[in-house]
């Protein structure tokens, strides 16, 4: 029976075996070069979103890797990579915030001239 993996990379059904990786069939794709096992990695969607909901409601990133069992480092990541889908978002929109909130996860700041004098 014909396994019907796709490449993750271009979609396409052409493939070869190509080895095993960590007890999994390895596939070649005939169209890209990719290497790819067809199963997927990482976490669900729903865990992502879980730490990130105990994040914004103040836990820490070490007591989330305790309460979810991933690691503290992939929580960061998420959390990173939510702020830059929400910062992107609100880039679009030409909105004024009454309320910010910064926290230990901001990276630069900008400096202004004339900041501070009057």
């Amino acid at each position: 029976m014909e396994d019907k993996k796709i490449c993750p990379k271009c979609g396409r059904e052409e493939k070869v075996k190509n080895g095993f990786n960590r007890g999994k069939q390895r596939y070649l794709c005939k169209n890209c070069g990719c290497n790819y096992t067809g199963t997927k990695n990482g976490y669900s969607e729903a865990v992502k979103q879980k730490a990130i909901k105990y994040y914004m409601e103040g836990m820490g990133f070490r007591r989330i890797e305790r309460l979810l069992h991933v690691s503290h480092v992939s929580v960061i990541n998420w959390v990173k990579k939510a702020a830059k889908k929400i910062r992107e978002n609100e880039c679009k929109k030409e909105t004024k915030a009454d309320i910010i909130e910064l926290d230990e996860m901001c990276i630069s700041f900008k400096k202004t001239s004339g900041y501070g004098q009057q």
